[in-house]
């Protein structure tokens, strides 16, 4: 392709750009030789010109050898040597928290902003280091990579602070078992972009992050969150898919789980999917976890400290199981549904849904007593739904009752006239 061309003929320049793909020539390189030859000369030209290249490689089926996926795609397909299965047992499962998060595959942990997802999965990372119990589960113990673009150094300092204390373990112990955290807080840490043709790019960012990763042969690298580190569209099945295929190579050339943080939608939140985008990211993750804040029915309403981690999707392993949990201290520890095991814990719940209980009669003008009878506050209470939630029977409420007398947070009052005094229990 040299010289000039007398007029620029959309089916004469076709054949010459698929003559040049066939000397193995670049798209760029066809785009650059058809502008000194003065036929690019405005935008419109240039969007024909850029069509005609895509048709050219389409009828062509000769691959850019610019874009490594494309000319990967058209080598012929390796199939599987299988001879020696029936003699060889297949290799066992790998697993970075055993039947939860699956080795050398990515996890998507999405949740509403202010739930502590940032906060379990540092837990997470920390208990893999010191080889210790994250929510009732042993992680397989490696180093971690924590690569955060949300939370400044301090955040992540008082937020590691409290977990170390939780595990009564110091920083040192932390940094010797390889424990590697990053904040990218107000930097950009895109780890893929898209071209024009909508071809995946890795950034440089993508690029240190894989070599680092070979070298430390972490057991989990983590990734928070989606959005700063997804350049593309969410709503792009095959962008979407192009990413998880990227993320995937770090972990399979690593070795390890790689775990990704993500925000869910409005409507993911409402609808208890906990998704945003296209639904292939849930379909291209071999496993999903969510973490919402829980309901009513979970005693929610009450205790605001209570959380739901919902396993969305395991590829191989239980499906639809959920955990909940506590949110205390800075850190997230197992709830048993219906009550906690710590007595102090049920004490406080049984006294804040009386107190709660007590508010709602009061205003809906349904008095009640501290003496046994049709009133008695505590039989009434234990059939409301607040009550059921936690499973808090009329004896333990009766208790609750009597440490809220003591502490002066209820009181009974007389009201009426002399002849027809009644009593009701009032919040104080």
């Amino acid at each position: 392709m040299h010289g000039g061309f007398k007029k620029p003929d959309p089916d004469e320049l076709l054949e010459l750009i698929k003559r040049a793909m066939r000397l193995h020539q670049t798209d760029d390189e066809i785009r650059e030789r058809i502008a000194k030859a003065g036929l690019a000369r405005d935008h419109f030209m240039q969007r024909m010109i850029d069509g005609l290249i895509a048709k050219a490689r389409n009828e062509t089926r000769i691959p850019d050898p610019s874009n490594a996926a494309a000319v990967a795609a058209s080598q012929p397909i390796k199939f599987m040597d299988m001879r020696d299965w029936d003699d060889e047992p297949p290799p066992r499962r790998e697993w970075a928290v055993l039947n939860r998060i699956p080795q050398r595959q990515v996890t998507l942990f999405s949740g509403d902003g202010g739930t502590g997802k940032t906060i379990l999965l540092l837990q997470l990372l920390c208990s893999t280091v010191l080889a210790r119990d994250w929510i009732g589960s042993v992680p397989e113990p490696g180093p971690v990579i924590y690569l955060g673009a949300e939370d400044e150094e301090d955040e992540l300092h008082r937020r590691l602070d409290a977990i170390a204390e939780y595990y009564d373990e110091p920083f040192s112990e932390l940094i010797n078992n390889g424990f590697y955290a990053s904040s990218y807080a107000g930097e950009d840490m895109t780890l893929a972009r898209f071209d024009r043709n909508g071809n995946i790019e890795p950034t440089l960012r993508y690029d240190r992050l894989l070599e680092q990763a070979c070298d430390i042969r972490p057991a989990i690298v983590a990734v928070d969150t989606l959005s700063d580190v997804f350049g593309g569209n969410e709503n792009d099945r095959v962008q979407v898919s192009a990413f998880t295929g990227l993320m995937r190579k770090l972990a399979m050339q690593a070795n390890c789980a790689v775990i990704i943080n993500s925000h869910p939608s409005q409507a993911g939140s409402n609808s208890g999917t906990g998704l945003s985008g296209s639904t292939a990211w849930h379909g291209k993750v071999r496993g999903r976890m969510y973490l919402r804040a829980a309901t009513q029915d979970e005693g929610g309403a009450i205790d605001r400290d209570l959380r739901v981690l919902e396993f969305k999707k395991n590829q191989y392993g239980p499906l639809g199981d959920s955990m909940l949990l506590r949110y205390k201290n800075g850190v997230f520890i197992p709830e048993p549904r219906g009550g906690s095991l710590d007595p102090q814990i049920a004490e406080q719940r049984a006294e804040l849904v009386f107190l709660t209980l007590l508010s709602r009669f009061t205003r809906e003008g349904r008095n009640v007593s501290d003496k046994k009878g049709t009133t008695y506050a505590p039989a009434s209470f234990a059939g409301e739904q607040e009550a059921k939630a936690f499973k808090l029977s009329k004896d333990m409420l009766a208790d609750a009752m009597k440490r809220l007398f003591a502490s002066g947070k209820i009181q009974v009052v007389t009201e009426g006239p002399p002849s027809k005094l009644r009593s009701r229990l009032v919040a104080v």
